[in-house]
């Protein structure tokens, strides 16, 4: 065999393997359009399917450079390249495929279908009002988070352009993410009402793709410097914007209910309720959970119920963990804090401020508190419902039982399998697009050309 025949080999093999990914992701495409529970996926197969195929470009280049019958220096680099641009790829749609394939789990695939329709519902409205007010155009509207399940204690986000690490490893080396994930502790998924968490981690994808940060830093260091804060206390609130951020989106995305859910999940030793932590970009739970019940009225303002609702949590929250009065300081910042991240005109919103892209009305809360009662009676239930309305609805429906002394396991059984009913029934149907024009797939695109081995 001459070194030519041995090089064609070669070659043949390498454009085999380069031919790999795209037939696997076309199939998952496939699926997305040919069954309704993966419909949601579409816009994300899509953006992953460019990403991918951003890659296969890259490959297809290096292929036709590997030349049999020329230098051998050449086709021996060129080779070696293309076989770590393949171990890139395979990384990154390895990272993809754990994800999608878990959809196909009959004891997890319907609870993840809910995540994601929630994680959309929480997401793309507010991107289709920001175009619809002119602050995006339609180029810019971007895939909504993809859900999967982690062994850890709480629920968090790689937002776009993120690299996911487990605090030592980069899952995908330096490759960034082209779409939003979202991470769900397995064992928070027995309890569909706790979900919630998903309103607070779409609000730091929602600060990513509409690049907020900055102009929101901005806005609250100036709202706490004119209004005459200390120094080292306005630094601590710049160090927990992000969170406090998205824990206010939650509660405009889901209401009350939110506060709800932050208080059962923050139940911990007091030390770690009370003890602050200088290098935790999350704000100290007791102050935290406080700064949300207060923010409950400004939701709907002059709603009485509202008021009472923020000082019930606030109410139950002091029961179990006594006055703390080290935070009385931080404690009368929360109205500063409020103006700056969701009250302040931005100019990368247009002149408008962030609650106008998020609105709470009377007739959400209404229709929320309607279906927190069919939830947990099974009797009047609601014509409809958004489907992240309807986990707040779930939050509040065991809050209630068990005010009212009802709440056994059989009741949340009930309470799940209604929940996710509801959910189901008021989903958008259909293919959940994003943008498919040029410049989009460009955006898309760009992810691959961050990379290096």
């Amino acid at each position: 065999m001459t070194i030519q025949t041995t090089l064609e080999m070669r070659k043949q093999e390498l454009s085999r393997r380069v031919g790999g990914i795209p037939l696997e992701v076309k199939d998952w495409k496939a699926r997305t359009q040919a069954e309704v529970d993966n419909n949601l996926h579409f816009s994300q197969l899509n953006a992953i399917g460019v990403f991918m195929n951003a890659f296969c470009d890259q490959q297809a280049q290096l292929l036709a450079q590997m030349d049999p019958a020329g230098d051998l220096a050449a086709f021996q680099a060129n080779m070696l390249e293309l076989i770590k641009n393949i171990i890139r790829s395979q990384k990154a749609w390895d990272f993809f495929r754990d994800k999608l394939d878990l959809r196909f789990s009959p004891d997890f695939k319907d609870i993840l279908w809910v995540a994601d329709t929630v994680a959309w519902d929480c997401y793309r409205p507010v991107l289709e009002g920001a175009a619809a007010q002119g602050i995006l155009n339609t180029d810019e509207l971007r895939e909504a988070p993809l859900t999967y399940l982690i062994a850890d204690f709480s629920p968090y986000t790689w937002s776009r352009g993120s690299r996911p690490n487990d605090g030592r490893n980069y899952d995908l080396g330096t490759t960034t993410l082209p779409i939003p994930v979202i991470a769900l502790p397995w064992d928070l998924v027995q309890n569909i009402w706790e979900i919630m968490a998903l309103h607070h981690e779409v609000g730091h994808d929602l600060e990513a793709d509409l690049n907020l940060r900055a102009p929101l830093s901005a806005a609250l260091q100036a709202k706490l410097t004119q209004a005459g804060v200390p120094k080292a206390r306005i630094q601590q609130w710049l160090a927990w914007q992000g969170e406090l951020f998205a824990d206010l989106v939650g509660l405009q995305l889901g209401g009350p209910a939110f506060a709800e859910a932050l208080l059962n999940m923050f139940l911990l030793p007091i030390a770690m309720v009370t003890t602050p932590d200088p290098s935790d970009p999350h704000p100290t739970y007791y102050p935290r959970i406080l700064m949300n019940a207060a923010y409950i009225p400004t939701l709907i303002p002059g709603n009485q119920a509202l008021v009472d609702h923020g000082q019930q949590i606030a109410g139950r929250w002091t029961a179990v963990y006594g006055p703390q009065p080290q935070f009385q300081p931080v404690m009368q910042d929360f109205p500063l804090v409020y103006q700056a991240l969701m009250d302040q005109p931005l100019l990368g919103l247009k002149g408008k401020c962030v609650r106008d892209l998020l609105p709470y009305t009377a007739v959400d809360d209404l229709k929320i508190t309607n279906a927190a009662g069919y939830i947990e009676t099974g009797m009047n239930k609601p014509k409809a419902l958004r489907p992240r309305h309807c986990i707040s609805a779930a939050r509040l429906a065991v809050t209630q039982a068990a005010l009212d002394g009802t709440l056994t396991d059989a009741l949340m059984d009930q309470i799940n399998q209604r929940t996710a009913a509801l959910v189901r029934e008021n989903a958008e149907d259909g293919l959940h697009g994003g943008s498919d024009s040029s410049a989009h797939k460009k955006f898309i695109a760009s992810f691959v050309n961050l990379i290096q081995l």
